[in-house]
């Protein structure tokens, strides 16, 4: 079995070196962290709302547009 050294990891030439990543995940520091994983999961929403119902409005105009045009009188 192959020996392990907390805090570093073997390279592909077999050399010991330091992980990086062994330090404190910042975000778990965070005071109520699922409270800002559901603001952002909110403004998400928002925004995908408000592009949602510009599009929408778009899409509506396009359609009104047209149908006046085939429905014009020459």
């Amino acid at each position: 079995m192959s020996e392990h050294r907390k805090g570093f990891f073997q390279d592909a030439n077999g050399n010991w070196v330091a992980d990086r990543r062994t330090g404190v995940d910042r975000r778990s520091l965070q005071q109520d962290a699922s409270a800002y994983r559901e603001m952002r999961k909110f403004a998400r929403r928002k925004a995908d709302r408000e592009l949602f119902e510009k599009d929408h409005k778009r899409m509506i105009q396009e359609a009104l547009d047209e149908f006046a045009k085939e429905h014009q009188p020459d």
